[in-house]
């Protein structure tokens, strides 16, 4: 992965993340969290995306897949008070934005007990 205009600390906070302007993976999707947008590049489509979904993406993209981690930077300071239904409702906008952007299926992999990830096998596979 590549980070563009951004610096990555190893232990990253909430609002390091929210600084990050954008994040590259591997040419396939840009994330520009200024922007608000995802770019699938192997079809040029440009994806808008609400601030939850911003953040959900550029977690996915740092490899943060622990639901707790992902809750927390999500909705920041109000954390606490969020439920797994939040976080199950997002997740299931996310992959339905996606697939009306005509992305392939499969790109956001559940990992039972843990959270989410990208399917980053599928998103290399595209490119070959």
């Amino acid at each position: 992965m590549e980070f563009k205009e951004t610096t990555f600390l190893a232990q990253n906070t909430p609002e390091q993340l929210h600084a990050l302007r954008h994040l590259v993976f591997h040419d396939i999707l840009t994330l520009d969290s200024a922007q608000n947008t995802l770019t699938w590049w192997p079809e040029h489509k440009v994806i808008s995306l609400n601030e939850a979904q911003k953040r959900f993406f550029s977690c996915l993209l740092l490899r943060i897949t622990s639901k707790r981690q992902i809750i927390a930077t999500v909705w920041n300071e109000s954390y606490p008070s969020i439920s797994d239904n939040n976080y199950h409702q997002l997740l299931f906008q996310s992959r339905a934005l996606l697939k009306r952007a005509g992305l392939p299926d499969g790109l956001l992999v559940t990992l039972p007990y843990h959270g989410v990830r990208l399917n980053e096998e599928k998103l290399m596979a595209i490119t070959r």
